[in-house]
């Protein structure tokens, strides 16, 4: 039995709010319900998206993949996905991975509207200083972006190229133990400095990290220092 439940709410034509209330957990399984309700909503142009997660204590990577996979068309046809009413649990993950780049959190559904224009205007939840960012993640993302996957379409075949002598992993990895501080987007930025010619998305990136294990922050400084004591012992 699936240990999720799913309910949609709607405002009128004027404000064209969609609410998605999750209640559950959302895993492996449980994702493709969510991502069909979401696709139904997108087949009716339904793209100003609230999804409440009051009920949710529980999202797997796959979960958060449904959430921006499909982020920029949505942005482009002018809506948005919002999330609301995250527990600490959850959205301390959602810090960790940085999908704070991506996606903004609202304390609250009425902040999560004004955001839409629907009310007064609110800030987000811990909205931080990102004047030092030069894109967005979301700019970063193709429209054929596919969940749990890389980036499909002619939009992407730039990172598809391999540039001879650059290899990428090993690269991502000397960055960070160089400093293991470096977010995801900053490690983008410093490979693209490394290597023009490369252009490697924020999901790319994630990939490595989480196939090294270094997706956490604490684990990227763990690594590096592990390294370092590794190499001190060796001179």
């Amino acid at each position: 039995m699936e240990n999720i439940r799913i309910s949609v709410s709607e405002s009128g034509q004027e404000e064209d709010i969609s609410i998605v209330r999750v209640d559950g957990v959302i895993d492996t399984v449980t994702a493709m319900k969510l991502e069909e309700v979401l696709d139904r909503l997108l087949k009716r142009d339904r793209f100003k998206i609230i999804l409440d997660l009051a009920g949710v204590d529980y999202i797997s990577s796959a979960g958060w993949g449904i959430f921006i996979s499909r982020i920029k068309e949505i942005r482009e046809s002018k809506g948005d996905i919002k999330l609301a009413n995250m527990v600490s649990n959850v959205l301390e993950i959602y810090e960790l991975l940085e999908f704070d780049n991506i996606l903004s959190a609202f304390e609250n559904l009425n902040s999560a509207k004004a955001s839409f224009g629907a009310l007064p205007e609110t800030a987000p939840l811990k909205k931080k200083d990102r004047a030092a960012r030069v894109k967005t993640v979301v700019e970063e993302l193709p429209s054929g972006f596919e969940r749990g996957s890389s980036s499909k379409g002619d939009s992407d075949k730039k990172s598809r190229v391999a540039v001879p002598g650059f290899p990428i992993e090993e690269n991502i990895l000397k960055v960070i133990r160089e400093d293991p501080f470096y977010t995801i987007s900053e490690l983008r930025l410093v490979l693209k400095e490394t290597a023009p010619d490369y252009e490697l998305s924020w999901w790319e990136v994630f990939k490595i990290l989480r196939k090294n294990g270094l997706v956490w922050r604490r684990s990227r400084f763990l690594y590096a220092r592990k390294c370092h004591k590794r190499r001190e012992y060796f001179d």
